[in-house]
Formats: C-alpha cells, sequence, structure tokens
C-alpha cells in the first residue's frame, strides 16, 4: 500500500510540475481567487500524502517540507514561462496547502483506525 502512495505522490509532483511549467492553463471555473484555491488543493495534497507514503515521520516530514520549496521554484521558474506570470499569493497559497496538509495528516493518523496494532 505504501508503494501506491509513494508512486501516487512522485507522479503528483511531476503532475504539478508540468501544469505550472506549461504556458497557460486555462481553468473551466470564473470566480475571484479560483487560481490560490487550485493552488492550495494541489499543495495540501501534495503535504499530506507524503505521511502515509512513509513509515518514518522523519521522512514524511521532510518530504511534505520540500513541497513548499518546489511551490517557491517552480513560481520563480513560472517568471520565464510564456504567458506565465511570478507570484507571491500563489505562493502563499503553497506553502499553506502543504502545512494544512501536514496538520491534516498528523491528525487523521491519530485516529485510531490508522494506528499500528
Amino acid at each position: 500500500m505504501k508503494f501506491i502512495v509513494q508512486f501516487s505522490w512522485f507522479f503528483s509532483i511531476i503532475l504539478v510540475s508540468y501544469l505550472s511549467l506549461a504556458p497557460r492553463v486555462q481553468i473551466p471555473y470564473e470566480f475571484i481567487g479560483v487560481d490560490k484555491l487550485g493552488h492550495f488543493l494541489a499543495y495540501l495534497w501534495l503535504g499530506i500524502l507524503p505521511f502515509f507514503g512513509f513509515a518514518r515521520l522523519r521522512v514524511a516530514f521532510t518530504g511534505a517540507l520540500l513541497m513548499i520549496l518546489l511551490g517557491i521554484g517552480l513560481e520563480f521558474a513560472q517568471y520565464y514561462v510564456p504567458g506565465r506570470n511570478f507570484s507571491v499569493g500563489d505562493m502563499t497559497a503553497d506553502c499553506a496547502g502543504v502545512i494544512s496538509g501536514i496538520f491534516l495528516a498528523k491528525q487523521t493518523k491519530k485516529r485510531p483506525c490508522f494506528r499500528k496494532a
């Protein structure tokens, strides 16, 4: 099971990186902040998965925190992609998503159904 979660996490990293560096991606919904919501949810996902894919808490925590660096790095890289632009707001949404993901994963793993017998 852990292999499937690890694979999903690595695939998600590749997908988020591709979508971040592809020329302008159209979001089918139009409301203020929809791109920030997308950033938040993507990085929430990237922040949660390591806690279910790695047995050691230190490895999971390190993996999740590295997603903050990924978000910041991709945002700086967008400066050089035609049709994309650098945004501190996107970086903030990425960081908030990862931190929320860490908190949510830790709270979820405290539940009895996730504890080892």
